[in-house]
């Protein structure tokens, strides 16, 4: 059963490793000869040197990097749209429960983004532009319309 205390102070450590985590990938893209910001600019850059560090990477050192790469594409939408960090505890039936997501983000009430999952997906799928893809769909979600599935009695 999970201890809400313990999770919350495992949330707080990483917010607290947040700008060590992102200044050493920011350390490693320079020496690749790559400049990074924190700002949408910057995600194809991401994806490049995620995908060379992560190419031949153990699996222990590969979820690391998901992770410290998943914090560095938080705080970009964090930064560019005006979102925050949040821990949703709330219910257990909420794929995002116990992980970092970033909400406020987006004109749709009580839309969570995670980081983590767009780093995953990432490097499961090894798309050029995903990243982007992902958060823009974020920013600008769709709503869907049910109606005509609605039966007529």
């Amino acid at each position: 059963m999970l201890n809400i205390d313990e999770a919350l102070e495992i949330f707080d450590n990483f917010i607290f490793e947040m700008d060590d985590r992102i200044e050493a990938i920011e350390a490693e893209a320079e020496k690749h000869g790559l400049h990074l910001t924190h700002t949408m600019d910057s995600l194809e850059k991401i994806e490049l040197l995620f995908f060379k560090l992560t190419r031949d990477a153990s699996e222990d050192d590969r979820e690391s990097l998901i992770i410290s790469f998943g914090r560095l594409i938080g705080e970009i939408v964090r930064i560019e749209y005006n979102g925050r960090w949040h821990l949703p505890l709330d219910d257990p039936r909420n794929v995002y429960y116990n992980l970092p997501v970033i909400i406020g983000h987006a004109p749709m009430k009580d839309l969570e983004f995670s980081p983590l999952f767009a780093m995953r997906a990432l490097w499961l799928r090894k798309k050029h532009g995903l990243l982007r893809q992902i958060i823009m769909g974020q920013i600008h979600p769709r709503e869907l319309d049910l109606d005509d599935l609605i039966e007529e009695e």
